[in-house]
Formats: C-alpha cells, sequence, structure tokens
C-alpha cells in the first residue's frame, strides 16, 4: 500500500482550514514558540502524559498486529510491536455508550444506569454524579482533550465541557444517528438525503430506553461536528463533512499536542475515533475517508476508513517524537466493542474470536461472545514499557480510570462501588498479574424485564469463561436462539478463544471433578455478584432556557433551529 505523508497539516479535498477558535491561541505566540521549540523537545516532567486510543467499532481480528492478511495500518502496528500487546482486553459493554461509560468511569455501565446507546436527541446522558478519567486527571493538574465520538449525552450538562475535558472536538454520538455531507474529490459539495433509522437495531436488543428519547426534534437528522473550548460551544458544521473529518480531528489533536509542548503542563488525550463505525446509508458501502484513503488499500472502503484512522495515529506520534513527549507519555489502545457483523463487507472481523460453538454467524457488537467484547490492545512507553512483549493477562476498559488514578497519585472517590483494578502491574512488569478474580460482563442479547434476566450474561474466571445466558450480536440472525444456561455455558478460553468447546451441556450437571469444581466457584461467585449489585437509574435533569424555542424544549445539538439544524455557514454558537 501506498505511503501516505504524515504531515500534522496535510491538506485535501478543498483545502480546508481549521477556523481561528481551533487552533488554541497558537497565532498569538508562533514567534515565542519558535524560540522555545528546543526546550520544549524535553520531557515534560515526572508525570506523565496519557492518550487513550479508542477505536470505534474495530474487531479483534481487523489490525496487522492482530493478524489480518490486507489490514494497511503501519503506525499502530508499530506501536503494538514497540509496547506490549495486551491479549485479553475487554470492554465494559457490547455496545457504545455503555462501553464509553465503563470506559470513563471504571464502573459497571449497568452500574451507572446508562443504557447500552443514548439516542441524539436523548433527554439523559452519563449522571453527573459520576466521576470521569478526566474528572481524575484535572485534580493532578493535567490538561485534558478529547477528539471524536463522546457519546454520553448531547445536552450541555452531558458534553465533554461538563465532564472533565478542558477542549473537544467531534461527534457527540454514533456516525449513523443523522445524516452528514461527504464531498466528492475534485466535486461539489452534495446535500443530505434522508437517512435509515439505525436505532431499530439497539431497541430490538434492549439497549435503549425510550423513556428518555425525544423523537421529535430535527436536530436529529443531520449529524453535528462541535468544539467546546473555555466552557463555550460551537456547532462548526451540520450536517458534517465526512471528507474533511479527518483533517479536523488532526489539526486540533496536533494544535493540542504543541501547545502542551509549550506550556509543559502535562495531559490527558482522549482519541476517541469516529472511525470505523458505519454511517447512515447515504455513504457509500455506509464508510467514509478522505481524498488521499478512497480506494487506497486492499480491503475496499472498510480498510480505507481504518488507514485514515492509522493515519491520524501516525501524526499523533510523529508530534510526541517531534517535540520530546514520547518518552514521557504512555499510550493506551483499544476498540469499544466487536464488529458490528450485521453491516457485512462495511463492518470489520471478529477474527479467531469467533463463537463457533453458538451455530450462527452474527457474534460480534451486541453479543458477549469474545467475537463482541475482546478487543485488540496494546499498551506503549518508549523505556518505560519493554517492546516487543506481549500478555495474556485479564484487563478490561474498566480499569482505566483506576490505572490513571493510580498513575498520578489519585485517590479514587470512596462513596462508591468501582469494578475496574489498577492495571499498572501488567503493564509495566513483565510478570505482572490481573487483580480480576471474576470479570462480570453486562449487557448482550439476555437483558430482560425481570431481575433474574437482568445480571451479567458471562463472567470471565481465570483461565475460564462461562456464560448464563447466550445471544446474537445486533441486528440478531434469522432463527438465532437466546439460550438461558443451568449449569453454566463453561469454556477454557485460554486454549479455545473461539469458544469451539464447550466443557459443560445445558440441562446437565458436569461429572468432572475440575469441571464441577470451577462451576461451584462461578455460581457462588454470580450469587454474590447478583445479591450486591445494584443498577443505577437516570435522572433527567431540569429544562434549561437555552433548550426552549418557540415555547417548546428541545434537545438535541443544532446549529440553527430556524433554518431545522442544517446549516451550511459560519458556526453557530447555542
Amino acid at each position: 500500500p501506498r505511503t501516505l505523508p504524515p504531515t500534522p497539516h496535510f491538506r485535501r479535498c478543498g483545502e480546508y482550514k481549521m477556523p481561528p477558535l481551533l487552533l488554541l491561541g497558537l497565532s498569538s505566540f508562533s514567534l515565542a514558540l519558535a524560540g522555545k521549540l528546543d526546550a520544549a523537545r524535553e520531557p515534560a516532567g515526572a508525570r506523565p502524559n496519557i492518550v487513550m486510543l479508542f477505536v470505534d467499532d474495530l474487531g479483534y481480528g481487523d489490525l496487522g498486529f492482530t493478524g489480518h492478511p490486507t489490514t494497511s495500518t503501519p503506525n499502530i502496528d508499530r506501536l503494538a510491536s514497540g509496547g506490549k500487546v495486551l491479549s485479553t482486553w475487554y470492554s465494559g459493554c457490547p455496545v457504545c455508550s455503555g462501553s464509553r461509560a465503563a470506559l470513563m468511569t471504571g464502573r459497571q455501565f449497568a452500574r451507572t444506569g446508562v443504557p447500552g446507546v443514548f439516542e441524539a436527541i436523548s433527554l439523559a446522558g452519563l449522571p453527573t454524579n459520576e466521576t470521569t478519567v478526566a474528572d481524575q486527571a484535572k485534580k493532578a493538574g493535567y490538561t485534558t482533550a478529547i477528539m471524536g465520538k463522546w457519546h454520553l449525552g448531547q445536552r450541555q450538562m452531558f458534553l465533554p465541557a461538563a465532564r472533565g475535558f478542558d477542549h473537544y472536538l467531534g461527534i457527540p454520538f454514533s456516525d449513523d444517528m443523522g445524516n452528514a455531507r461527504a464531498t466528492p474529490c475534485g466535486g461539489s459539495r452534495p446535500t443530505a438525503d434522508l437517512f435509515e433509522d439505525m436505532t431499530k437495531y439497539y431497541r430490538e436488543a434492549g439497549y435503549l430506553n425510550d423513556d428518555i428519547n425525544k423523537s421529535d426534534d430535527p436536530a436529529g437528522d443531520y449529524l453535528p461536528l462541535v468544539y467546546q473550548t473555555k466552557g463555550k460551544t460551537k456547532v462548526l458544521e451540520q450536517p458534517l463533512d465526512f471528507t474533511t473529518l479527518a483533517d479536523k480531528y488532526n489539526d486540533f489533536v496536533q494544535e493540542f499536542v504543541t501547545n502542551q509542548s509549550v506550556t509543559k503542563d502535562p495531559f490527558f488525550l482522549y482519541m476517541a475515533f469516529s472511525h470505523v463505525h458505519t454511517t447512515a446509508s447515504n455513504q457509500p458501502d455506509k464508510q467514509y475517508a478522505g481524498c488521499p484513503f478512497q480506494n487506497s488499500t486492499r480491503r475496499g472502503r472498510f480498510g480505507d476508513a481504518l488507514a485514515e484512522a492509522d493515519w491520524l495515529v501516525g501524526n499523533l506520534v510523529q508530534s510526541l517524537e517531534r517535540y520530546g513527549l514520547d518518552k514521557n507519555t504512555l499510550i493506551l489502545f483499544s476498540s469499544d466493542n466487536g464488529p458490528w457483523m450485521e453491516q457485512g463487507k462495511s463492518a470489520g472481523s471478529p477474527g479467531l474470536m469467533y463463537g463457533r460453538s453458538s451455530g450462527y454467524w452474527n457474534v460480534g457488537k451486541g453479543s458477549t461472545w469474545e467475537g463482541g467484547i475482546r478487543e485488540p490492545a496494546f499498551a506503549y512507553w518508549p523505556g518505560v514499557i519493554s517492546p516487543g512483549t506481549r500478555s495474556a493477562e485479564v484487563v478490561s476498559s474498566l480499569d482505566l480510570l483506576p490505572t490513571v488514578s493510580s498513575i498520578l497519585g489519585v485517590e479514587l472517590p470512596r462513596d462508591r462501588v468501582y469494578d475496574g483494578r489498577d492495571m499498572s502491574d501488567v503493564l509495566f512488569d513483565n510478570t505482572g498479574k490481573s487483580k480480576h478474580d471474576f470479570l462480570f460482563f453486562y449487557g448482550g442479547d439476555c437483558q430482560g424485564p425481570t431481575p433474574n434476566q437482568r445480571g451479567p450474561a458471562a463472567v470471565r474466571y481465570g483461565r475460564y469463561k462461562a456464560h448464563f445466558c447466550t445471544g446474537p450480536g445486533l441486528g440478531g440472525c434469522a432463527g438465532c436462539p437466546k439460550i438461558y444456561y443451568a449449569p453454566p455455558l463453561l469454556f477454557q478460553i485460554e486454549n479455545d478463544p473461539s469458544e469451539a468447546y464447550p466443557l459443560t451441556k445445558n440441562g446437565v450437571e458436569p461429572e468432572d471433578p475440575q469441571v464441577q469444581a470451577v462451576v461451584a466457584d462461578i455460581r457462588a461467585a454470580l450469587q454474590k455478584e447478583l445479591d450486591t449489585f445494584t443498577f443505577g437509574n437516570l435522572v433527567v435533569p431540569p429544562n434549561l432556557p437555552s433548550e426552549k424555542y418557540k415555547g417548546k424544549y428541545y434537545y438535541g445539538i443544532c446549529c440553527d433551529r430556524s433554518k431545522n439544524c442544517d446549516c451550511d455557514g459560519a458556526p453557530s454558537e447555542y
């Protein structure tokens, strides 16, 4: 595959230029910046910078370092080989909002009250009493920023600026939750047609809470590109332009890193890629990439989108190295959940994690088969993490907040239960062990109205994984059953990651003494979980004056309500 230039301000279609408000004030001290450049090459100090790379809907089998034969991800693969591959990283939820709630809070998404997915016009979001990773970083004096997909509520009190982040540029939810434009390479800007409502799949799987969603808001028709800094929010585009989206993300990240190299303040950067989630149906093959990446890989449009995400990663690392920040920066990489297999070639691949004993093909996103929750992952920190190393110890997105808090020396709030664990030993010690005795997985197609159906769907216990219930991934499949198990469906997952050879049979107690002991341990742990786990409840905050328009309250993000949120001019403040 051709090599694409990783220059920080590589321009594409239409010579897009970042608005002045995104330059974070750099133009005002460009001369001072030049004078301080040599000093900026020195590490920022003892407190490390932390970067979380979080790709949307990426499967375990999608990357070069996990074995895909035609994927082009040289920058991601270089980081993986230069650090420690974490081969047993689990998502906190098999779908979008739940997984991000787990990542940001260190708590099971069901414990926070977050449903699997928030819609684009939801009344609620991540409860405001939850502490985020960014909140913890701010306590340690860090500057915080997020690029990309947030998906924990789009009202002002839920957006990143209210949740510990100093700067934000991105789409506040999934890139199929509204229509967008895509400037043709060398052509004129098209209008955005009506889109297919993809939320029906989440509703069918029980991941939506219709009590907190509003269906009559035109803001849900078009995807917004939102920027926040210094407590102010601007809608830069609505509908946004997918063709130049990565350019804007790149400029935002480059300016942020450059600024931090001058201020010397440590930072937490959360790069929550909008890639490689499928789009609404008005985009070709429900995927997107900028002009230089279109038709650039052997893997089709999905491969092109993934290559563009890889380009963003390469540019980040290049900037860290340019300013001498790389040796004082911990980079973590993973995905929010498995591939949305119902979307076919427009989506990713679970690779080896294929749930072979299920008897059906849809074992990715939305399910708690390995393909839905086990993610590609690594940790990279030159001089601290040994290159070319691997760990098969169990870690989780839930572990980010406790780990970052430990590294930064910030205490966890003591008024709540944390499901995540500090994974520093696994990251920094080549013989480090997981602190998860039992890691429960909530969600999947096993949610139901009664308490005994609302418990966890599966659990990881040492070398074993047990399912209490299984069902197909998001979108289902014809005739695919939902099954509850007694005894639990058990796998020795270390030597059977494809879940092909169950050690138990439904309705039949095991005869093997070792299997009996494992099942007994799991049953005891499950009962304790059911006895002690408290499900959270969402509280809808009061209406804000800014949400009122012509005597009615609207909750979606809108550039201009007089235009029904379909703008193509200057950014509008709201």
